[in-house]
């Protein structure tokens, strides 16, 4: 990693890579290729000084450019990086309790930090405890101590950061990432996308999450191209701003599905109007379920703009292969297929009969460069048989060798032997079945509501149920079993807009035609529906539901402080 930067920076040193918008519109700050090499060098000779090669550095800087600084400064001292949310004030709770599990786990000697988040509470938070690390600001710094820099002993093999997990079903585990690692998914990316010297790629996904982080890094140290970036408040707040990027000689943008939704909701006709969405060549969409209705919508809505359907290109991938496991082709039709839906909660994927329940899933393209995916029996090493729903593993270059310091869970996911297959393969954690050659991903190992015998994936329950009323806020519902002590209950956690709270009545409204949608679509008895306020359900930091949390914030009775008083009727008794 440190020679691809290098290489950029010597032969393209007033080349502009980063630009940091603030709100997502007036440039603050611009980064070169060569301001880059000179400030992590400098970095890298405090460093040095301050802690042995292998040691690990907390990266607590904001979104913006002097987190390359940080990264590349802990790369170029051979010091291990550790990204780090710095949280607003909304999420300043769930961001302090990560953060701490973070310093437990990754015992970081140095945070990085800047002279304005210096004094903050939220560091004091950090390094009170008994690690006691050494504080540096990277805006601080002597610039002729770059000459001074040598390079330390590094190669492919050696640990370049610990991607943390956002934690959507658990703690969050700190994922050792190589640079050969990272080298190899980035170089994978840019070979799915071809980057061009005249692409500019504007993006507000955190840069402490996988997805920001070597998105980014391949678009300007593999591909050459430039990234516009701004923050994702801004992007929440104003997602215009974001699109309004896009109209450069070659563009690209890479969000969840999540996001895509958001635009086509809240982009106004007259901001609509005003987009030139021609030049957008790719839409990388991935991190989360990708929605076939998102995909349309948006593809409707943006079309008298120029935007093409073929730009979408679907991705799957996590944390522990780097970022990117399947993709593309890019410039195709989004593929999508039917299944029967009681046949796949069965574990088949087939196409249904006329008149038959069915959900649409999309396609998440084949894998990348050197990366193997099979389908095995969950629990086992069997390979699924064509068309059997099972466990996605995954192997290849890109995959981490396990958790730091954490062997037990390293076990569990980390070396899997499958039937017929030489090597060793990571178990994702994830489900789906792949139709001739393409991946489709069904849902997660964990989430799964089993009822009277057959499986149920949360995230079809919860588009069933956010399609049944307006005033349910889209990817605001989580559906989990709950064991009271005697039986396992299906139990609907949802928001309702604001509109919603002030209407009599419409709590109850919503509640009922969840249940009805939900038992008549699934045939799964709905014993509660909860009805929650704006803000109520907790999520992970890259926007994932966490269902783990909700099921426990409901049987401790947290969530009910939260409740739409006049929401759902009394629980039902299941009729199982």
């Amino acid at each position: 990693m440190v020679d691809a930067c290098r290489i950029r920076a010597e032969s393209q040193p007033d080349e502009i890579a980063w630009t940091f918008l603030r709100d997502g519109v007036e440039v603050a700050a611009e980064l070169t290729y060569g301001e880059l090499d000179r400030r992590a060098r400098a970095l890298a000779v405090t460093l040095s000084g301050l802690a042995p090669t292998g040691e690990r550095a907390l990266l607590h800087l904001p979104q913006g450019l002097d987190f390359f600084v940080g990264f590349f400064g802990c790369l170029y001292a051979g010091i291990v990086a550790v990204p780090a949310s710095t949280a607003d004030a909304a999420t300043a709770s769930a961001a302090a309790q990560r953060g701490s599990a973070i310093m437990r786990g990754a015992t970081p000697r140095l945070v990085l930090t800047t002279s304005a988040l210096a004094g903050g509470p939220q560091l004091a938070g950090l390094t009170a405890g008994a690690l006691r690390p050494t504080v540096v600001t990277v805006d601080e710094l002597d610039s002729t101590a770059a000459s001074r820099w040598q390079l330390p002993p590094i190669g492919a093999t050696t640990l370049a950061y610990l991607q943390y997990s956002s934690g959507s079903t658990g703690s969050p585990k700190g994922i050792a990432i190589r640079h050969g690692n990272l080298l190899h998914n980035m170089r994978a990316i840019d070979r799915l996308c071809a980057f061009r010297p005249e692409t500019v790629v504007p993006t507000w996904l955190p840069l402490f999450h996988d997805m920001g982080l070597v998105s980014t890094l391949s678009v300007t140290l593999v591909g050459g191209s430039r990234i516009q970036l701004m923050s994702p408040m801004a992007f929440i707040k104003h997602p215009y701003h974001w699109l309004r990027q896009v109209d450069a000689a070659d563009a690209g943008i890479v969000a969840p599905n999540f996001a895509f939704e958001l635009c086509r909701r809240r982009i106004t006709d007259r901001q609509l109007s005003t987009l030139d969405m021609s030049r957008l060549r790719l839409a990388l969409v991935g991190a989360e379920r990708v929605r076939a209705e998102t995909l349309r919508g948006f593809a409707e809505r943006f079309a008298v703009r120029g935007f093409r359907s073929e730009s979408f290109v679907p991705c799957y991938g996590l944390a522990e292969y780097t970022l990117m496991v399947t993709g593309g082709p890019p410039a195709r039709p989004i593929r999508t297929a039917r299944f029967d839906l009681a046949a796949l909660n069965r574990g088949i994927a087939r196409t249904p009969a006329d008149g038959e329940d069915s959900v649409e899933l999309v396609g998440n393209g084949r894998p990348t460069d050197d990366t193997r995916v099979v389908i095995v029996e969950r629990g086992s090493s069997r390979r699924c048989a064509p068309g059997e729903v099972g466990e996605i593993l995954v192997a290849g270059p890109s995959m981490a060798d396990g958790y730091f310091d954490d062997p037990a869970r390293t076990a569990q996911s980390f070396g899997l032997p499958v039937d017929g297959i030489d090597g060793t393969f990571l178990r994702t954690g994830d489900l789906g079945v792949s139709i001739d050659g393409e991946l489709f991903v069904t849902g997660r190992v964990k989430d799964l509501i089993i009822v009277d015998g057959a499986n149920h994936h949360p995230a079809d329950v919860e588009a069933t149920a956010e399609a049944a009323h307006p005033r349910i806020r889209a990817g605001y519902c989580a559906a989990v079993a709950v064991d009271d002590g005697r039986r396992e209950r299906v139990v609907i956690l949802l928001e309702v807009d604001a509109a919603a709270r002030r209407s009599d009545g419409v709590a109850d409204e919503v509640a009922t035609r969840v249940t009805q949608a939900v038992s008549a679509r699934h045939g799964i008895p709905v014993a509660e529906v909860m009805v929650l306020r704006p803000g109520s359900l907790p999520f992970t930091t890259s926007g994932k539901i966490r269902r783990d949390e909700c099921r426990r914030g409901y049987l401790d009775g947290e969530l009910t402080l939260y409740r739409v008083l006049d929401a759902s009727p009394a629980p039902a008794e299941s009729s199982t």
